[in-house]
C-alpha cells in the first residue's frame, strides 16, 4: 500500500500585522490568504498533485506591506485571484480525498478558526499530523525552522521563497521523508 500523504500550509494575515509583532495566536483574528497543498507519494518522493489557492480575507480589506514582504503575495493578486474563503475550503477538502493531511503546527488551528467567520463546518474525519512535535525525535532543534526552511535541516538543496505555502509544504514533505529515511536507516 502506497504512502500518500497530503501536506498543507497557510499563509494569513490579522488585525495590524507588522514585523514587530509577536508571532499571532488563537486570540487573534487569523484570515488565510493562501492555501497550498501537495499530494505526496512518501515511498517514491515524488509529488503527485498540487493545490495554490488564494483566498479573500474575511475581514480586512488590504493586506499590510509586512504581509506582502513576508510572503510575496500582493493585494493586486488577491483583488484579482482570490477566491472567497468557502470556496477555497471546498476544493482543499476536495483535493485531500481521503489522504491523511499533514502540517507544520497550527494550520489546522487557523482552518477552524477560519470556518466559524463563515459559520462553515471543519470538514476532516482525522486531525492533520503535526510535524513540528515530530522534529525531535528525529534530532531537529523544531524553534530553528519553519515549514518554508526545513528543507536545510534535511540537508537538501531547493529553491522558493519562504512563506509561499507551496514553497513550505514542498520543503516540508521532502525534509519528512529525509528524516523518516534516515530514522530507519538507524
Amino acid at each position: 500500500m502506497a504512502d500518500f500523504r497530503v501536506y498543507v500550509d497557510t499563509e494569513y494575515c490579522y488585525p495590524g500585522m507588522k514585523k514587530t509583532d509577536p508571532r499571532p495566536t488563537e486570540k487573534d483574528t487569523r484570515q488565510i490568504v493562501q492555501v497550498a497543498a501537495i499530494v505526496y507519494d512518501n515511498d517514491k518522493g515524488i509529488e503527485v498533485a498540487s493545490f495554490d489557492m488564494l483566498a479573500r480575507p474575511t475581514f480586512e480589506k488590504q493586506v499590510t506591506p509586512f504581509f506582502t514582504e513576508l510572503t510575496g503575495i500582493t493585494q493586486g493578486q488577491i483583488d484579482t485571484t482570490a477566491y472567497s474563503f468557502s470556496e477555497v475550503l471546498a476544493a482543499f477538502r476536495t483535493f485531500c480525498a481521503d489522504y491523511p493531511v499533514w502540517t507544520f503546527e497550527k494550520d489546522e488551528e487557523v482552518f477552524r478558526q477560519n470556518c466559524t467567520y463563515i459559520n462553515a463546518e471543519f470538514s476532516f474525519a482525522e486531525s492533520f499530523t503535526k510535524v513540528k512535535p515530530l522534529l525531535a525525535g528525529w534530532g531537529i532543534d523544531a524553534s530553528q525552522y519553519s515549514s518554508g526552511s526545513l528543507y536545510k535541516a534535511a540537508g537538501i538543496s531547493m529553491q522558493g521563497h519562504v512563506h509561499n505555502a507551496l514553497h513550505d509544504v514542498r520543503s516540508m514533505a521532502a525534509a519528512v521523508r529525509e528524516f523518516e529515511r534516515r530514522a530507519k536507516a538507524n
